[in-house]
């Protein structure tokens, strides 16, 4: 599936025009688009802002006229601002995705996709409810294949502990019909064509493709939906008998893995790494980031180290995903939680991926004064999703220095 951009366009107190042209390279899976956004009839420079009037600015001060490119980042409702020298909004666009062509064939049950989608790592995250359990979570996955009568059956397993349960053995037949091994036996499991087409709309998303199944009990009524290219995506069972009868359990997808596509319910979440937690400055196993002299003019206008200067840095990594206008934080904390080291950078994408040096050693001044390396001892990598001086999600790491 792709993404297209549709623009709602409105001038604010200007003759100002603020458009722009279709998406490209677009991922329907993620909700992101790429847009380009056009713009005439300001009345002098002007920057775009993203989010709000004083938000992150994808441009600078630029024409009247002109055009930018954003990145894969635009999300459904995100509103661009079209600000002259001096604040005052003379445009706003606000960016609406939807998804449209042709679905993306996630395995090959049908043509076209799946509706449940049979391949070794593919995973379904539920939230579960039933009469004396209230949002609990099960994990179903694709964990092997077993070959049985000359036909490749998949092992779909619940996911609880280290050994997985085999909930059954499945295997696409003709027409799209997944068929489970029952001792030896092949029943129906799940029949497309005894569906009735549908959509559905949970905690992922609105899907327009989906068939729901609820096949006649005496006793037990059993509602099940399944997306194309995504599986079972929700289940309700109700009793129908007497006194007893009304809900008995129930399933909601809310984070899926299938062929290298990942949704999940939108929620800040961080990952912080480093290239090694435990930092031997002692025998200088830490890269040197010290800066030597280049060239002879060396010291007029420009930082070097002397020869032989040890100046050790570690490689960090930190990606986020949050609301527009986050900022991403990371500190270095001493034995005693005293911060050693802070970078903070405002975020201009719902996804950020930065790679920081971080310093093992302390300075006063510019780059050239006397700095000392930080004694041995244990320290603490802290990463950050902060918003509106809040944070969101938080991520750390124990680290050695020797």
């Amino acid at each position: 599936m792709f993404i297209r951009i549709l623009i709602l366009s409105s001038s604010i107190a200007s003759a100002a025009t603020f458009s722009v042209v279709p998406a490209f390279n677009s991922d329907c899976a993620l909700g992101l688009g790429t847009a380009t956004l056009t713009w005439s009839g300001a009345t002098g420079l002007v920057e775009i802002r993203v989010g709000q009037p004083n938000g992150p600015a994808l441009t600078a001060f630029t024409n009247p006229s002109g055009s930018a490119v954003t990145g894969r980042w635009v999300t459904d409702g995100m509103t661009f601002y079209l600000v002259d020298q001096a604040g005052t909004v003379e445009a706003s666009v606000t960016a609406h995705l939807s998804c449209g062509g042709t679905p993306r064939t996630i395995d090959q049950g049908l043509s076209g996709g799946s509706y449940f989608p049979l391949a070794v790592g593919n995973t379904w995250i539920y939230k579960y409810n039933n009469r004396f359990v209230t949002g609990d979570y099960v994990v179903y996955s694709i964990t092997d294949t077993e070959i049985i009568g000359g036909q490749t059956y998949y092992v779909l397993s619940y996911i609880e502990t280290a050994i997985p349960a085999t909930l059954a053995l499945l295997r696409v037949g003709a027409n799209g019909i997944v068929y489970q091994n029952v001792k030896g036996v092949d029943q129906a499991y799940f029949d497309p064509s005894a569906a009735q087409r549908t959509g559905y709309s949970g905690p992922l998303g609105s899907f327009d493709d989906a068939l729901q199944v609820a096949p006649p009990d005496l006793f037990v009524k059993t509602t099940s939906t399944y997306v194309r290219g995504i599986g079972l995506v929700n289940a309700r069972s109700t009793s129908l008998t007497g006194s007893n009868g009304g809900f008995l359990d129930g399933l909601d997808l809310i984070d899926v893995r299938v062929d290298g596509i990942h949704l999940s319910v939108p929620a800040p979440n961080i990952g912080l790494s480093i290239e090694n937690t435990d930092l031997d400055l002692t025998n200088q196993l830490v890269p040197n980031c010290a800066v030597p002299c280049y060239y002879p003019a060396c010291g007029i206008g420009s930082p070097y180290d002397q020869p032989g200067v040890y100046r050790p840095c570690a490689q960090t990594r930190i990606e986020t995903s949050s609301t527009a206008g986050y900022t991403v934080l990371l500190q270095l904390l001493d034995p005693t939680g005293t911060v050693l080291f802070e970078n903070s950078t405002p975020a201009l994408t719902a996804t950020t991926l930065d790679y920081i040096r971080l310093p093992l050693y302390t300075q006063t001044g510019s780059y050239n004064p006397p700095f000392t390396l930080l004694p041995p001892g244990d320290y603490k990598l802290v990463g950050s999703i902060v918003s509106n001086g809040t944070p969101q999600a938080q991520s750390s790491i124990n680290v050695h220095i020797h």
